[in-house]
């Protein structure tokens, strides 16, 4: 445990893709326990001096004008664990992750790839020395179905057109996860191409499903006629 001064300490590259910065009265509460009692629970940075744990203490350090906070220096072997003990260690230490329905997915395929989950509950080889399920990652995130969790996985297959409109909203996450991420990436954008951003947002679900059921039928239409063409000059 040492004390580092805060301008020495670098932010993981991967924060603000898997989580997002507390906001509005949480922040406020969390800062007013910052100014009262000080920073009681030390961060956790790599050797380098990058934060795996504490981003919002030392973003309330900064706030604040506090120039050092203690941390514990753990030495990593790869870059694997550092991501691990980034988002578990945020996790435990929010208690509510307070990340977007787009970034819970990036955090459970994160997970996923880092267990070496492929399918189901299968379980293979890792870089982190021990093994976890879907159901393990489910009940670390506090995702109490595995509908849900499965939906924010669909959301990361989305383009990022798509990705950007679910994280602000515009898009909500049932008619992204239950309609749109089965569409291939190409055919994600024919959708943005034929009707636009401003016709798909805010739109229900079952506007959304005309608007793909249409755009397939005029796929397959335009199919049939090239097929046609393409008949036509093999008999000239």
């Amino acid at each position: 445990m040492q004390e580092i001064n805060i301008n020495e300490l670098r932010p993981h590259p991967k924060n603000d893709y898997f989580f997002d910065d507390m906001e509005g009265q949480k922040w406020t509460e969390f800062l007013d326990s910052v100014k009262t009692s000080g920073i009681i629970e030390p961060i956790v940075v790599t050797q380098e001096k990058i934060i795996v744990s504490g981003h919002q203490r030392v973003r309330a350090c900064k706030e604040l004008n506090i120039p050092k906070i203690m941390a514990e220096v753990r030495i990593y072997d790869n870059e694997d664990k550092v991501i691990k003990d980034l988002i578990e260690t945020n996790i435990r230490q929010r208690g509510d992750i307070s990340s977007s329905s787009l970034k819970m997915g990036r955090i459970i395929c994160e997970l996923e790839r880092i267990y070496g989950i492929s399918k189901g509950n299968n379980q293979h080889t890792n870089n982190v020395g021990f093994q976890k399920t879907q159901k393990d990652v489910a009940d670390e995130m506090g995702i109490d179905n595995m509908e849900s969790y499965r939906n924010y996985k669909k959301l990361t297959t989305l383009i990022p057109e798509l990705q950007d409109m679910v994280d602000t909203g515009s898009l909500t996450t049932s008619v992204a996860s239950r309609i749109l991420a089965r569409l291939s990436p190409t055919d994600q954008k024919q959708l943005i191409l034929t009707y636009g951003k401003d016709e798909i947002e805010n739109e229900t679900q079952a506007k959304t499903q005309q608007m793909v059921d249409e755009m397939q039928r005029l796929k397959n239409v335009n199919a049939g006629l090239q097929m046609k063409v393409d008949s036509k000059q093999r008999e000239i």
